[in-house]
């Protein structure tokens, strides 16, 4: 197992919050080996915990912030000021290096840029919020695509992480990002049936017009 896999799962274990390992590590931890490098760690969290989440991480003096698009990203230092229009927050220590902030006008709102670079140390977290309905998985783009919450998040050595038919839906907007074509191989070779035809489904709602991870008819 990924060294970085049970370094976040050490760290936010303490915290008892309903969490999940998705991106390329949820990929590693279906398939129970490591397959690539990774640039970041991504954590699947309910939209209800995201607060908590916050104050847990800057308890542990990490900074925390929430991005905003147009390349902006605001820190924030009180919970009660956020702007919340994104589902987005990374947290990262004193010495990431992965990050570039640049300071605008606006008070703590930055110009922010990632380096995609081989994430070494846990330095750098990223939390996708979740909502969660009658006990299934709504996915974010279109909640009308939904996964009975326990088919959507499996566990491995006690360490949750989001089903690989979820992950590969959202890694489906940006299949030419480096490693996504190699975690949707891969994972494609170990999905059940059943997986398919629900990841098969997802993507023909998502893309009528057709996807290249879509079967040829």
């Amino acid at each position: 197992m990924h060294p970085i896999i049970t370094a976040t799962h050490e760290l936010l274990k303490p915290g008892g919050f309903d969490l999940a390992l998705c991106g390329g590590f949820a990929i590693e931890l279906f398939l129970n080996h490591t397959l690539r490098l990774h640039g970041d760690v991504d954590v699947s969290a309910w939209w209800e915990e995201r607060d908590s989440i916050i104050l847990y991480m800057q308890s542990l003096g990490w900074q925390v912030y929430e991005l905003c698009g147009g390349g902006l990203a605001h820190r924030i230092t009180d919970i009660a000021q956020q702007f919340r229009s994104r589902r987005n927050i990374f947290c990262m220590t004193d010495a990431c290096d992965k990050v570039t902030l640049t300071k605008t006008d606006e008070l703590d709102m930055y110009q922010v840029s990632f380096d995609p670079c081989n994430l070494e140390h846990l330095t750098f977290i990223e939390f996708l919020f979740n909502h969660r309905q009658d006990g299934r998985f709504l996915y974010a783009r279109n909640k009308a695509i939904s996964l009975p919450l326990e088919k959507a998040i499996l566990s491995r050595n006690d360490i949750r992480y989001l089903a690989p038919e979820l992950v590969l839906l959202y890694k489906s907007t940006d299949p030419d990002r480096p490693g996504y074509q190699l975690d949707y191989d891969a994972a494609m070779a170990a999905l059940s049936p059943v997986q398919k035809g629900w990841l098969y489904t997802a993507l023909q709602t998502m893309y009528p017009g057709g996807h290249r991870w879509l079967p040829a008819h």
